[in-house]
């Protein structure tokens, strides 16, 4: 808040009347500019330490991605060889034989911090930092958001693969897989195929974006799902 007070003196001549104008010109800019000079260093603060926050998270996070991958990959495999027998059973259904010996379905996620970006945008830290800068985190926790969401979708026909078990009984002892259960678990097991083909990509894409920043490069943008 900025006060202006009166003269203490009635000004006689128009001199002292310009003096005095000049004066409290001239203290009104100092004293704005030191306004402005304190809210910008304020913001250089607000802006240092959500970018301090920022990059611990997104390294913290590239390792979470990392060490998922192995399991991914597993996981994809897992789906692949569920396909293959079950395949078996659909071409010779009265063979023991082509009985898979154990069958098993599951579904995995894992879990991205995003803290600081929340608190970033509450802060409005982002808006006192360079544009390019803030558009770099903001393709990365947007890639974060997509990849979450698309954890949903195996894990939706993980529930509705153990619906199909359920209902036909497989659970029990010395079940044996018939022809039309063996086809309505293989249908679902290729959508579970799809979507982890899908959300493949977008976990390369997440991986490829936080890599990138950490390396201060710019990251490449095409990603290519895998549905082998």
């Amino acid at each position: 808040m900025l006060d202006v007070h009166p003269p203490h003196k009635r000004l006689r001549e128009a001199g002292e009347f310009f003096v005095h104008l000049f004066t409290i010109t001239v203290g009104l800019l100092i004293a704005t500019q030191i306004e402005s000079c304190v809210e910008w260093r304020t913001h250089l603060h607000v802006a240092a330490e959500a970018r301090e926050a920022l990059h611990k998270e997104i390294a913290s996070n590239l390792k979470t991605l990392r060490d998922a991958q192995p399991g991914l990959k597993q996981w994809k495999t897992q789906v692949n060889d569920g396909i293959v027998g079950l395949q078996r059973v659909i071409d010779h259904p009265n063979d023991p034989a082509a009985q898979p010996r154990s069958f098993t379905v599951g579904c995995s996620g894992i879990t991205l911090e995003s803290t600081a970006w929340k608190t970033a945008q509450s802060t409005g830290a982002l808006g006192y930092m360079p544009y390019e800068e803030a558009s770099a985190y903001v393709n990365i926790y947007q890639a974060q958001e997509h990849l979450l969401a698309a954890e949903d979708l195996p894990c939706a026909d993980a529930a509705a693969i153990s619906g199909i078990m359920a209902q036909y009984h497989m659970d029990a002892k010395d079940s044996k897989i018939t022809k039309e259960e063996a086809a309505a678990i293989a249908n679902k097991l290729g959508e579970m195929k799809f979507h982890l083909g899908f959300g493949g990509a977008i976990f390369n894409e997440n991986v490829e974006l936080n890599a990138a920043f950490e390396e201060g490069r710019k990251p490449r943008t095409e990603f290519t799902a895998d549905f082998q």
